[in-house]
């Protein structure tokens, strides 16, 4: 049995993580237990709300507890299991959350549990000291209760410790193998007796050897990726690394840009020599008469093929020009095509860099981005806001329902087509993005939930005093009260314009565009039957609002 358990900060994502399936996976929320809300993202958003009253960073602990390939556990026991385990961190009676990822090729499942760390009468964190090696030990525990055969606690091989996330990353954006480069590494360090050699090793493998930033040795690799010579890798200490490496002055080694420049200076060098090598192997022969000769029967086969084609004679002369000028333009290099920048930009680099649906909705959330699939009101909305748009003399796209979307952390709407992707055809990244259907937010719940991120960071930012000042005196004491009231009336006066914005997005109704542009009284009627605002509008009126709220304050003050 292996568990793996770390603290969160996120609950939002946290929340999709367990209820959402990966490709060749089913998901299933199993309990929600010790949270009012009924569904597990207002739960956690309610922690979220609670650890604002508190100095923790991390409310959530997230546990992924899974068996070898094979063995199975009925429902009853991992639910014991997870009762085990939060007995032993000290979480008990904590409210958590449990989910099932189910594989389908295999039916092997393993667990996802979250607990919230605030202890609600105290308000303060559970603390978890040493958690990882409790759950090693309660890991252990349960494979003799369970009757499971016991996973080792060490690697298999001369590498004891497993690369961490962040390597494993850097490896899967440069395309390599990280296991292999670390491997490397240590054959090199171990058939080395000092810093030359050892130099020499690594540049035979075509790595580089450079010093590092933090650290006295970094390995740079063929793509560029940085690895640190530590104990994760040389399994040694760092004074008998220098010691090893003392012949080799660190002010003499290249920096990282260096080592990274160096390398790619190698790489286009090497393409220079092949392409060298094979003009020399397979030179080109011009003949200038035979080459005059092949044009000019091009030009007779042209003027050939247009008299039968247009049923006229054609002038050889009128055909020898316009074979010129498709000659000409032929040989004319084209024109590099527009590079995007900003959004588009990030999304066309996190296409390039994945090969299946989850990876590319991963890459996007790395750069700030989440994916959305429009429902009918999506697609109804964005007709109107289309129609607005042009009212006031601009243009804005519309998304048609079931087509996936990129948002923005703003909220704005980016269409996934053939510019942003980088694809032949639009239909191309929503066939590829075909697994993701039914799994997404809709464009409403997505910008909704980038908006409830934004109002828990900036209250997170108002929140600094959130023991309120100390060593003042009581006018400071009740500044800081009326802060804390202002800042929740205000999350609470935000969340209730969310949920009138959803109960307005249900009419599904279509409009006419044209009668909607020429006629006032029916764009009157379906700006009051929907509650749609524009853009401006909502701005004024949250302005407005803030403004009467504050006068408010200031009057109870």
């Amino acid at each position: 049995m292996i568990a793996k358990g770390t603290t969160h900060n996120n609950g939002g994502r946290l929340a999709a993580y367990m209820t959402t399936a990966k490709e060749g996976e089913r998901a299933e929320l199993w309990q929600l237990r010790g949270f009012e809300a009924t569904t597990i993202k207002d739960a956690f958003r309610d922690v979220h709300i609670m650890a604002e009253s508190t100095k923790c960073q991390q409310p959530f602990f997230h546990l992924q507890l899974r068996n070898r390939e094979g063995e199975t556990l009925t429902r009853e026991q991992w639910e014991a299991a997870a009762d085990r385990i939060e007995r032993m961190l000290g979480l008990a009676g904590q409210p958590r959350a449990i989910a099932f990822h189910t594989y389908e090729h295999n039916s092997d499942e393993h667990m996802h549990v979250a607990w919230s760390r605030i202890d609600e009468e105290t308000l303060k964190a559970k603390p978890l000291p040493f958690f990882k090696q409790r759950l090693k030990n309660i890991c252990r525990e349960l494979e003799l209760h369970f009757a499971l055969e016991p996973v080792t606690n060490h690697r298999e091989g001369e590498i004891k410790y497993a690369p961490k996330r962040a390597e494993h990353e850097q490896a899967r954006r440069l395309g390599l193998n990280i296991h292999d480069i670390r491997n490397t590494i240590r054959a090199c360090y171990d058939r080395c007796d000092c810093g030359t050699s050892f130099r020499a090793a690594l540049d035979q493998e075509g790595l580089t050897l450079s010093q590092g930033e933090r650290r006295d040795f970094v390995v740079v690799d063929q793509a560029g990726g940085v690895h640190a010579l530590g104990k994760r890798i040389l399994d040694v200490t760092a004074a008998t690394i220098r010691e090893r490496l003392s012949d080799l002055p660190r002010e003499q080694l290249p920096t990282i840009e260096m080592a990274r420049e160096a390398t790619l200076g190698r790489e286009l060098a090497e393409v220079q020599n092949a392409i060298e090598a094979e003009k020399q192997i397979a030179p080109v022969l011009w003949d200038r008469d035979q080459a005059n000769q092949r044009w000019q029967d091009a030009v007779i086969d042209a003027a050939i093929e247009k008299e039968k084609t247009e049923r006229e004679f054609a002038d050889p002369a009128i055909a020898q020009n316009n074979h010129d000028k498709e000659y000409v333009a032929q040989q004319e290099p084209a024109s590099a095509p527009h590079e995007p920048t900003g959004t588009a930009a990030h999304i066309r680099d996190a296409r390039r860099h994945s090969d299946n649906a989850r990876a590319f909705m991963a890459s996007l959330a790395e750069r700030g981005l989440g994916l959305a699939q429009a429902t009918k009101a999506d697609a109804v909305q964005s007709q109107l806001e289309s129609v607005e748009a042009k009212i006031a003399g601009h243009w804005k796209p519309t998304t048609h329902e079931g087509e996936i979307v990129a948002v923005t952390e703003q909220g704005q709407v980016w269409k996934l087509t053939a510019r942003t992707t980088g694809d032949k055809d639009h239909r191309d990244i929503q066939n590829f993005l075909g697994g993701l259907h039914g799994s997404l937010p809709s464009i409403l719940e997505a910008q909704h939930q980038r908006q409830r991120e934004q109002d828990l960071e900036e209250l997170k930012a108002r929140g600094l005093r959130a023991f309120g000042p100390v060593r003042q005196g009581m006018v400071q004491q009740q500044e800081w009260a009326m802060d804390r009231v202002k800042a929740a009336d205000e999350y609470r006066r935000r969340e209730e314009g969310r949920r009138a914005e959803d109960e307005a997005r249900k009419t599904t109704a279509e409009i006419d565009p044209q009668r909607y542009l020429a006629d006032p009284e029916y764009r009157r009627q379906v700006k009051s039957e929907r509650a749609y605002q524009t853009p401006e509008e909502r701005k004024a009126e949250r302005e407005n609002a803030l403004r009467t709220m504050m006068e408010q304050q200031d009057r109870q003050r």
